[in-house]
């Protein structure tokens, strides 16, 4: 479940529930989604602007976004100083155990700068490129720290190109510092009175002269996959017009004033973005712009101080059937929680039994009016196509054996997005020891694909 934690979201798992009387997973232990692909849908980060649930007046939203890019900024900014560090000792170290450790330290705070960075829009060429190596960057890192643990130190020239790395790294934190008395003075990144542009500060990304050592291995973000788009939006683009048809089509049991056409997302989906009120209160919805599709929705609370009523089952029909409404066919729900009176719904395609993890569809439902506060189908509009899955090379039982702690439950096949567009086939399982995890064995291999630990604090579960 995304949750808001000092303007910034946080992918919380709260209590488990159940789903047709089957157990249900937790599938915000795949806040991985989220942190592995953001990049891919930067520009929709706008719509942060309206689940907030004190928000009233625009001005009070750019104050809002400005928080959440103010931490990116420097969550970035951490980000290319570690990975800058790392690639100087990895220049220097010829111990396979510390090689290993850099590797994936290298890998983490590439992941972290990632994630930063989509939260901006990527609409200069300079802020590409960034994006384009710390993408590659984090994936070229992961392959060796995989290649040492099998046995293999990194070679001389391996070395020496991880040190021409670590020089471009430092030049992404050169960049980063151009700002930092800009931003601690106070100044804004969004509004009327911005003058905090990050993609000025990448300016020196943007020069034909501006290289660095090519990065050639088997991964996500190759440049075969550098203009991988969305796979399967189709239709003819919308005008402003028929955009606001749509709306008027999506939410026809909704109450509707002042619809009005705001902007357009220029990220990897293009998208219409309106701004209006529903049931009288603000809200904010996007509309990829080829064919219309619900993209997100959001608005704020209705009523805050309601009394609460259980009725998550209904919840969870109503998420069904509200995406099948706005076009998305048959899903099933794979996750639903309860806190502070909302029911959040994750929703995904099944084929095959397989649950598709990368396409999933979020769900907001006030639980008192039973109204749809939230909706997000980014991933899915990314993502979803007709897939042909591998058939499993070992069996459930096979994989279950495997693992270290013992399972709650049943397991069950599911394909869940590793780093960027890599998807890999799973046997799923929720496990108990000491605290819960979510280990994924890779239905081919019997390899550990990733865990997930589920952190209990003041904000509710996470995953890490």
């Amino acid at each position: 479940m995304i949750k808001k934690n000092n303007n910034v979201e946080t992918i919380d798992a709260p209590k488990k529930k159940k789903a047709g009387g089957r157990k249900v997973f937790k599938t915000a232990a795949l806040a991985t989604t989220l942190g592995l692909m953001a990049s891919a849908i930067v520009g929709l980060s706008v719509s942060l602007y309206f689940s907030l649930k004190t928000v009233k007046t625009h001005e009070s939203y750019q104050r809002q976004m400005d928080a959440v890019y103010f931490r990116a900024y420097y969550d970035l900014l951490d980000g290319a100083d570690d990975m800058g560090i790392s690639l100087k000792k990895l220049g220097a170290s010829s111990s396979p155990t510390m090689q290993q450790s850099l590797l994936y330290e290298v890998w983490s705070a590439a992941s972290l700068a990632e994630s930063s960075l989509g939260m901006f829009e990527a609409d200069s060429i300079g802020l590409l490129k960034a994006e384009k190596f710390v993408n590659q960057l984090g994936d070229y890192c992961h392959t060796l720290a995989i290649r040492v643990s099998n046995g293999e130190p990194l070679t001389l020239e391996e070395r020496n190109k991880l040190l021409k790395l670590g020089e471009v790294a430092s030049a992404l934190e050169r960049a980063l510092e151009k700002l930092k008395d800009e931003v601690d003075g106070g100044k804004a990144f969004v509004g009327s009175d911005a003058v905090v542009s990050l993609p000025d500060a990448f300016s020196e990304f943007a020069e034909p002269s501006f290289e660095y050592p090519e990065m050639i291995y088997d991964g996500p973000f190759s440049d075969a996959l550098e203009t991988k788009a969305p796979f399967e939006l189709t239709g003819e683009d919308i005008t402003v017009d028929e955009g606001m048809q749509l709306i008027k089509k999506y939410f026809d049991d909704r109450r509707l004033d002042n619809i009005k056409a705001v902007d357009e997302g220029r990220s990897k989906i293009y998208t219409v973005n309106y701004t209006l009120t529903v049931d009288g209160n603000p809200a904010f919805v996007q509309l990829s712009k080829k064919g219309g599709m619900l993209a997100s929705f959001n608005m704020a609370r209705l009523d805050e101080n309601a009394v609460v009523q259980e009725a998550n089952k209904t919840c969870q029909q109503m998420a069904i059937a509200f995406a099948k409404k706005v076009g998305y066919g048959e899903l099933e729900v794979v996750w639903s929680s309860s806190a502070h009176g909302e029911c959040v719904v994750n929703l995904a395609p099944v084929s095959d039994e397989v649950v598709l993890y990368p396409d999933l569809i979020k769900v907001k439902i006030d639980e008192n009016s039973l109204k749809v506060t939230g909706f997000d189908a980014t991933h899915y509009l990314f993502n979803h196509r007709a897939r042909k899955l591998p058939k499993p090379a070992i069996t459930l039982e096979e994989a279950e054996a495997s693992l270290s702690i013992p399972a709650i439950g049943e397991g069950r096949l599911a394909l869940i997005p590793l780093r960027g567009e890599k998807e890999t086939l799973t046997y799923e399982f929720e496990c108990e020891k000491e605290g819960t995890y979510f280990v994924y064995i890779d239905a081919q291999t019997g390899d550990e694909a990733n865990i997930l630990f589920v952190i209990d604090d003041e904000g509710g579960e996470k995953t890490a």
